[in-house]
């Protein structure tokens, strides 16, 4: 199967259930490369990724990406490691899912492709009607470069000047056009890029104010990466769009990838490609967890955190939604 929901007690439960499912996908499994008490590790070719939490601290999980798995070592030890996450556990800073709540969560998605283009994503229901994201995979890739295996946390920031201002650089979600860039970025293998540092093999997402994308964890510099999961291209322009049961219209709009070019005067971008089977959504006339259909596919819709607008500093992402291709 590449679909599966239930429910889970906390992070450690969660996290075995992800192993066991992406390890039993029937085309294209992963490698369990570690499964300890409070690390995991998976892998599918060059895109390595892996989580570690604390008992002291079971309500947040730290995310790491590399581009190769090293027994007995800390994530961020691994090979050419992307420079995203902590090194510190446990830690309230950098690239995490901040599930904020300890569990038992009321509800998982795991949405997987085993074609080409390999992925797995992942919906955790915390609490009633609030929701966090992360995943990792590969893009589907325009033209010919080395690359294209992503990593994405999901970090909402609770301060009261930020936690009910969805557009708010504070939070990372998804391939984010509009989050912190450093440790706390959506990361992706790029190499070979246009003007890009010879040494470089990562991209980090970043708002477009960000002037620089920090360095991985061997001090390499890291490209700039756009994204559209909250902000850019089609979101931008055809977010405030609603689906309608009148005419049909299900404007599901692909989270775009970007790369920009800072070495030349204006600056220049170049498209990557797109995430696959994910798109952002209006969800202000559908509910949360409804299916819809376009075509032969069926997608699930759920909130960027908490579908509301009541600007009293709890979560809420307004009617901002992710949208997932549900493959039985």
């Amino acid at each position: 199967m590449a679909y599966e929901n239930g429910s889970a007690t906390g992070i450690p439960d969660l996290m075995g259930k992800l192993l066991t499912f992406a390890s039993g996908l029937s085309t294209t499994p992963w490698t369990v490369d570690e499964n300890a008490a409070q690390q995991a590790t998976l892998s599918r070719g060059n895109c390595v990724v892996s989580w570690k939490w604390e008992v002291t601290a079971p309500d947040m999980m730290v995310c790491y990406q590399s581009l190769g798995w090293v027994t007995s070592v800390a994530p961020h030890l691994y090979t050419d490691d992307s420079g995203g996450g902590n090194t510190t556990i446990p830690t309230t800073l950098y690239r995490q899912v901040n599930f904020i709540v300890p569990g038992p969560y009321l509800a998982y998605h795991f949405f997987a492709g085993e074609g080409s283009t390999p992925y797995i994503h992942i919906v955790v229901e915390v609490d009633a009607n609030r929701f966090r994201h992360f995943g990792f995979g590969n893009i589907e890739k325009y033209n010919n470069w080395t690359g294209g295996e992503y990593c994405y946390g999901s970090n909402w920031d609770q301060g009261s000047s930020y936690i009910d201002v969805p557009s708010s650089t504070r939070h990372q979600c998804g391939l984010d056009h509009n989050g912190f860039a450093g440790l706390y970025a959506a990361t992706m293998h790029v190499e070979g890029l246009p003007n890009q540092d010879g040494a470089s093999k990562w991209g980090a997402f970043a708002a477009d104010t960000t002037t620089a994308a920090g360095n991985d964890r061997g001090g390499n510099p890291r490209a700039i990466l756009f994204g559209s999961a909250r902000a850019g291209l089609w979101t931008r322009m055809l977010g405030w769009m609603r689906s309608s049961v009148f005419n049909a219209y299900k404007p599901l709009m692909p989270i775009e990838i970007l790369y920009k070019d800072q070495s030349v005067s204006p600056n220049s971008f170049m498209w990557l490609g797109k995430q696959p089977d994910v798109a952002v959504i209006n969800i202000g006339s559908l509910a949360v967890g409804d299916t819809l259909t376009v075509g032969s596919d069926d997608w699930m819709v759920f909130p960027f955190v908490k579908k509301q607008k009541l600007g009293n500093n709890t979560e809420e992402s307004w009617n901002a939604g992710f949208a997932y291709k549900k493959i039985i």
